[in-house]
């Protein structure tokens, strides 16, 4: 349950903080925490055996659930993404001048990108040609979203130092902010490694039975 608190807290802090409708700009970090903060993270936890809201559903079940979710995040994203792009229009202001706004677009991309690799992971009879394994693409999906949620983890981060932020959010509200985001990203990664590297195996001495111990004795007397 910590982790779906700590989700809570961070885009329900954002939301405050950005208090929607109050300007244009409002919405752009009132739908970038939806989607990042709360339903891309809620769709990677569908899948974890210890902070899913429902572990014993069947995995199909919980794929569909991951989809759905995913595709909310994305559009939120994109959402997010045109209202900060027109608002800087209507202000005669450039575009990606900053670190958070270049990094937000690699980030949108990359969600893209992941979601339609997703699709093809469902539906991977489309694929068949292409001669990959689906033990392979499940690898390479969760790889690429461990990297989507690093992204996104790394311009949220920047956002935290945005001018905006820093003047509407300072002190223990700021350490607050940037603590569930470290909390939510540090389970992100756990649950993904986990799950998906490869693991060692230690290989285990065979017992030695007493036909085998009695076989050796009789060599060591020779």
């Amino acid at each position: 349950m910590v982790a779906h608190f700590a989700a809570l807290a961070f885009t329900g802090c954002i939301i405050y903080i950005a208090w929607p409708g109050s300007s244009l700009f409002s919405w752009h970090p009132t739908l970038m925490a939806i989607a990042m903060g709360l339903l891309m993270f809620e769709a990677i936890t569908v899948f974890s055996p210890s902070s899913s809201l429902i572990p014993s559903w069947q995995r199909s079940t919980k794929a569909n659930i991951h989809g759905y979710m995913m595709a909310a995040s994305l559009f939120s994203a994109i959402a997010g993404f045109i209202i900060i792009y027109y608002n800087k229009e209507i202000n005669n202001k450039e575009h990606f001048t900053t670190w958070h706004g270049t990094m937000g677009l690699v980030t949108v991309l990359w969600v893209c990108v992941q979601c339609f690799g997703g699709v093809l992971l469902k539906y991977n009879n489309l694929v068949s040609s292409w001669k990959i394994r689906l033990a392979d693409m499940k690898l390479y999906h969760a790889t690429s979203g461990l990297c989507a949620f690093t992204l996104v983890s790394v311009t949220l981060v920047m956002a935290l130092f945005s001018d905006w932020f820093s003047n509407a959010a300072a002190g223990t509200t700021w350490w607050g902010v940037f603590a569930t985001l470290a909390c939510l990203s540090l389970m992100v990664m756990q649950q993904i490694t986990t799950a998906y590297l490869p693991q060692s195996r230690i290989i285990k001495p065979k017992p030695i039975t007493s036909k085998q111990g009695k076989r050796k004795e009789k060599k060591k007397e020779k």
